[in-house]
């Protein structure tokens, strides 16, 4: 698609993408809802395990290669260990907090992965604009992280809290990294063994760490994990990899990023969790230290459009 195509979003894309914006928020309720029934680390060995045969389908449709070349396997399975750490972490911070609080702080990980960016991304430096946005969400990580979450929901809240921001840390490392694999690796091909590889960890740790359930699997907690399994592992997945082959990265983030605002909605809905002041001040600044980080971004990828275009002239 040309580039003069890619600068402007359909309907149907920004449509899409806050779509997507709300799955990646009902998500976190949604593993808080399994988690009755699973705990953390089978939570997520079961979930993954239904969500990879979504993404072998969608690879074969697409006609991706998935077997590893030689030079490739060494960073797959690192980046499966990475994936299992981080999502060990997640599920942790969700049961030990409430579902709103978690929707907040593990949304944070944009902020993460623009700081980390900028020292190992080349070309990737901060600009005034991204430095206030920044500034502005981790004020916003700070008051959520001192607020009190319902007990009821948030056995370990300190904790729980406390490990949600570490996690968006983690989440921050994870991405940069897996952006300079799909420099060279497909990127269906990664996210495929960053699962794959993945599972075998979360199989030893649930099994040497936890009980396989540790409630009745009723209706809630089964429709909770086959969203989480399908919904988001699979098909948000693949919503999200058709949407970049056809628009800007840049340009997409300024629409999702609501996802913890989705989350504290999703919350309050299904929990009955009417949030406290600190948590509402600090969606309100992870949201808006988020929108001007992306709203950077998107200005970032049209003057580097408009800058190719006549080199692309030049050069046919």
């Amino acid at each position: 698609m040309s580039r003069g195509k890619r600068r402007k979003l359909s309907g149907l894309a920004v449509t899409t993408a806050l779509l997507l914006s709300a799955m990646w928020g009902l998500n976190i309720v949604g593993i808080k809802v399994a988690l009755e029934t699973f705990p953390p680390i089978w939570n997520a060995f079961w979930r993954l395990l239904l969500g990879l045969p979504v993404l072998w389908v969608w690879a074969r449709a697409g006609g991706v290669r998935l077997k590893p070349e030689p030079g490739e396997i060494r960073s797959l399975v690192l980046l499966g260990v990475f994936f299992a750490v981080q999502i060990i972490m997640l599920n942790t911070s969700v049961n030990w907090t409430s579902a709103a609080f978690a929707s907040v702080l593990l949304n944070a990980a944009p902020v993460f992965i623009n700081v980390i960016a900028h020292y190992f991304v080349p070309g990737d430096k901060l600009s005034r604009q991204r430095i206030l946005g920044l500034a502005i969400a981790f004020g916003g990580v700070a008051v959520a992280l001192l607020g009190d979450p319902d007990r009821a929901l948030a056995p370990r809240p300190v904790a729980g809290n406390v490990l949600g921001v570490v996690t968006a840390a983690v989440i921050g490392g994870r991405m940069v990294y897996t952006q300079r694999l799909i420099q060279s690796i497909d990127s269906t091909k990664t996210v495929f063994w960053q699962v794959g590889f993945s599972l075998p960890v979360f199989l030893v740790c649930a099994v040497l760490a936890e009980p396989m359930m540790v409630g009745p699997l009723t209706l809630g907690p089964l429709i909770s994990w086959l969203y989480c399994s399908f919904g988001v592992v699979g098909v948000a997945f693949i919503l999200w990899v058709r949407l970049l082959k056809t628009n800007s990265p840049g340009l997409l983030s300024v629409f999702v990023f609501p996802t913890p605002i989705f989350g504290v909605l999703f919350s309050a809905l299904i929990y009955r969790e009417s949030p406290p002041v600190e948590l509402l001040i600090g969606v309100a600044g992870v949201a808006l230290g988020i929108l001007l980080v992306t709203m950077e971004n998107r200005k970032q990828v049209r003057e580097t459009e408009t800058e190719s275009r006549p080199q692309l002239g030049r050069a046919a």
